[in-house]
């Protein structure tokens, strides 16, 4: 599997991606189309990649103008990755990097951001506790961008953690949300 940044300063460098079980990438069509619909909400934005796996989503961030990211993993091999696809895009100076699991990072900082990626396996649905958490995190007019399966009924999840879906694409067996926090 390769990958590579689609779009801004690190344009074309290739990721290197971490050797796990089950690991995916998101397909470059829905990346591109992630980061259409962004627009220029990236520009200076505060990001956090959660279940960063190679960092595809907060490295392709920075790469279109976004400030900061924080990316998150709790696989070592991940974050070994991360951090030397973050040297090779030359982000070191705009980033940090977690082994942490995702609900323990959110947990123990209070860093709010615009943008939220949250990439975990498909199979993995005890997503509510982690909802609620982000809901926390989440600037004013922040998003939170969920990737999961296409058979995934996220919405319940979602209300319970006072978010709102405001849009859903889908490519293949996988989609992505775009959710934000709820009108109050």
């Amino acid at each position: 599997m390769e990958l590579r940044i689609t779009a801004g300063s690190a344009k074309n460098k290739k990721l290197k991606v971490p050797n796990i079980p089950g690991y995916r990438a998101v397909q470059e069509v829905a990346k591109s189309s992630l980061f259409s619909i962004i627009g220029d909400k990236i520009f200076d934005a505060v990001c956090l990649d959660l279940f960063a796996g190679s960092g595809n989503l907060g490295i392709e961030a920075l790469s279109r103008g976004a400030a900061w990211c924080d990316f998150v993993d709790s696989n070592k091999e991940s974050v070994e990755a991360i951090k030397e696809n973050i040297e090779n895009c030359g982000f070191f100076e705009k980033s940090s990097v977690w082994l942490k699991k995702a609900n323990k990072y959110l947990a123990a900082t209070n860093n709010k951001y615009d943008l939220i990626f949250m990439d975990p396996f498909y199979n993995d649905l005890a997503q509510q506790h982690l909802l609620n958490l982000i809901s926390k995190h989440l600037k004013d007019k922040g998003q939170l961008i969920y990737l999961h399966g296409t058979s995934q009924n996220i919405k319940d999840m979602v209300e319970k953690a006072k978010l709102t879906i405001t849009d859903i694409r889908s490519y293949g067996n996988a989609s992505f949300s775009i959710i934000t926090t709820a009108e109050k």
